[in-house]
């Protein structure tokens, strides 16, 4: 009734999302552990210098494509793989400041 499945799309898109998912972990971390850089963070973001922010988190070591944007209460950052990369996946998260 279903045809067979192949799973190797699915499975190399599995792979690909755990080294965004290290990426995540990464900015939240440096977010949550160091008040300068966040500070830094927001300050820039609430300028609106989009560059300088994406600068920043790009200089913690984000290897995955990132793409940022901001309003009064958040920043929302997706990230998916490295350009040359099978476009398979992708992890958008929001985090709040208000």
């Amino acid at each position: 009734m279903y045809p067979n499945v192949d799973i190797t799309q699915f499975t190399q898109s599995a792979k690909a999302i755990q080294k965004i998912l290290k990426d995540a972990t990464t900015i939240s971390t440096k977010i949550a552990n160091d008040p300068t850089f966040a500070k830094q963070l927001m300050e820039k973001a609430q300028q609106s210098k989009q560059e300088e922010v994406q600068k920043q988190l790009q200089s913690i070591g984000i290897e995955s494509e990132m793409k940022i944007s901001f309003n009064p209460n958040t920043i929302h950052i997706t990230l998916s793989p490295k350009k040359g990369e099978s476009p398979c996946c992708q992890l958008t998260f929001l985090l709040y400041w208000r």
